[in-house]
């Protein structure tokens, strides 16, 4: 039995129904699990992480003191060492709340038991320091060094059981999201088919007879249609037609966008958090280091001077870990008036023992210095150092840095300071260069992939933008134009 025209026009447009609603359920669906897969990983796994990395820093900041009090029996180092104690024991009881896995609460039992035994051996060695038999103390002092390192291994192995968790549902997420990619690729693939169909199905069986009604040229055996209300039902079915295709289209947007958003938010939750302990860590050991050569030495003015810029440096680093963490929030400029030269000076001095120690030879063509211009010298600056750095890295058997000051006008930006910063290392592949400025992208096996992206919002944030280009001679150049008076007058608002 033939379907009626109706009955087919009906049957088509319930499939295209039909692939809509399957298709918007399963979006709910695998919105609503992105959400659950995306607060499980930051809420316990990315938690658990992080304080795995809190207990490593805090079981390595109780390393020395005992050395210390050895070397000149100041019992501050025990006071310090005591603090450290009990930031481990609380350490130890948040991973205790936020390990859900039955692998992590065997570690942390094993770390607590583990610690008890060091911390009791520990205080007999300490004992016999203050009893003046050190000679006992140093070989107890030996054996206890095996348990520190077997109680580190132990949080390694703690924080490397909840990354795998975290790879684990990573892994499921993609795949999740690869069933969904194929689903609406059938989806759309099916939704074609059947538009085609019902196009095929309209042009010939309806428009064809409404177009020889309309020319005369239809048979005198024509069955005559109702043309006002079929051309009216017809019209009726085409804009809902059109309408659900807009709809599907618009459904797999917003479920590539909630995909790519939930992905993202996933990476910067882990590479936030083991970055930014990354960096406390070894900044706790030069502050202990700093502390102890300062007690110990005696300075002049200027090595006394260099300790204080070390010293604020270290609490500078600081705060760029914490503006880190918080990447998603656009920083608040605090400009003043100050020439971008002088900022190029402060970057350079700073770096300059670490570019004499990699062989790098610095070059500064400046005819006099830029004008002065509202800016902030503490965010320009990390945009100089992020470029000196990615520099000397990239130059590593030496090389030589030529930084070029001067001013001109750039049509729509008017008067600007220009500052070109070159090298003759191996340069940029034509591949990436268009990719280097995107965030999390990185060339370098440690490199979270934000210093350029941090560094143009900085730059154009001020008014002015970021370019690079391949050098002459090889290498790269790093192009900042930075407003004139005229346009930076915004930054007094």
């Amino acid at each position: 039995m033939l379907f009626s025209l109706r009955h087919r026009i009906l049957l088509l447009l319930s499939c295209i129904i039909l692939v809509n609603l399957v298709g918007a359920g399963v979006t709910l669906w695998y919105t609503q699990r992105s959400q659950e897969l995306q607060s499980g990983i930051i809420d316990t796994e990315v938690g658990a992480v992080t304080a795995a990395h809190d207990l490593t820093a805090e079981l390595l900041s109780q390393r020395g003191y005992t050395t210390y009090f050895f070397l000149n029996g100041d019992e501050t180092w025990l006071k310090q060492m005591q603090t450290h104690h009990k930031a481990f024991q609380d350490q130890l009881a948040k991973a205790r709340n936020t390990s859900l896995l039955p692998g992590g609460r065997e570690i942390l039992n094993e770390i607590e038991s583990q610690y008890i035994r060091y911390v009791y051996a520990r205080e007999q060695v300490i004992n016999h320091y203050k009893n003046n038999r050190k000679d006992d103390g140093a070989r107890l002092h030996w054996t206890i060094r095996e348990r520190f390192h077997n109680i580190l291994d132990l949080c390694d192995q703690f924080r490397k059981l909840h990354e795998d968790s975290i790879r684990m549902q990573r892994t499921e997420f993609i795949l999740q999201s690869q069933a969904l990619v194929g689903l609406a690729v059938a989806g759309i693939f099916l939704s074609t088919v059947v538009g085609i169909w019902l196009g095929w199905v309209v042009f010939r069986r309806v428009l064809d007879p409404i177009r020889d009604m309309a020319t005369g040229s239809a048979q005198d055996n024509t069955e005559h249609l109702p043309v006002d209300n079929e051309v009216e039902a017809l019209g009726d079915k085409l804009r809902t037609l059109i309408t659900d295709v807009g709809d599907v289209q618009k459904q797999l947007d917003a479920s590539r966008e909630s995909l790519m958003h939930s992905e993202k938010l996933a990476l910067v939750g882990k590479l936030a958090a083991g970055v930014a302990h990354s960096i406390r860590n070894p900044l706790t050991s030069v502050k202990m280091r700093l502390f102890s050569l300062e007690r110990s030495l005696e300075l002049d003015d200027n090595q006394r001077e260099d300790f204080e810029v070390v010293s604020e440096e270290i609490s500078h680093v600081e705060s760029i870990v914490k503006n880190f963490l918080e990447f998603a929030r656009r920083p608040k400029l605090h400009p003043r008036r100050q020439s971008p030269s002088d900022v190029v000076d402060t970057s350079l001095r700073l770096l300059r023992h670490r570019l004499e120690s990699n062989g790098i030879e610095v070059h500064l063509r400046r005819d006099a210095k830029l004008p002065e211009v509202p800016l902030d010298s503490d965010q320009l600056k990390e945009v100089f150092v992020n470029l000196f750095i990615n520099a000397c890295d990239a130059m590593v058997s030496g090389g030589a840095i030529t930084v070029t000051e001067e001013t001109g006008l750039i049509d729509p930006m008017g008067e600007v300071a220009v500052i070109r910063i070159a090298d003759n290392g191996p340069g940029i592949p034509k591949d990436i260069m268009d990719k280097i400025f995107d965030p999390f992208f990185s060339t370098k096996e440690e490199g979270s992939g934000l210093g350029l992206a941090i560094a143009r919002r900085v730059v154009e944030e001020h008014g002015g933008w970021l370019h690079v280009r391949p050098g002459e001679d090889g290498g790269a150049v790093f192009i900042i134009a930075l407003p004139g008076v005229r346009r930076s007058a915004w930054l007094r608002s």
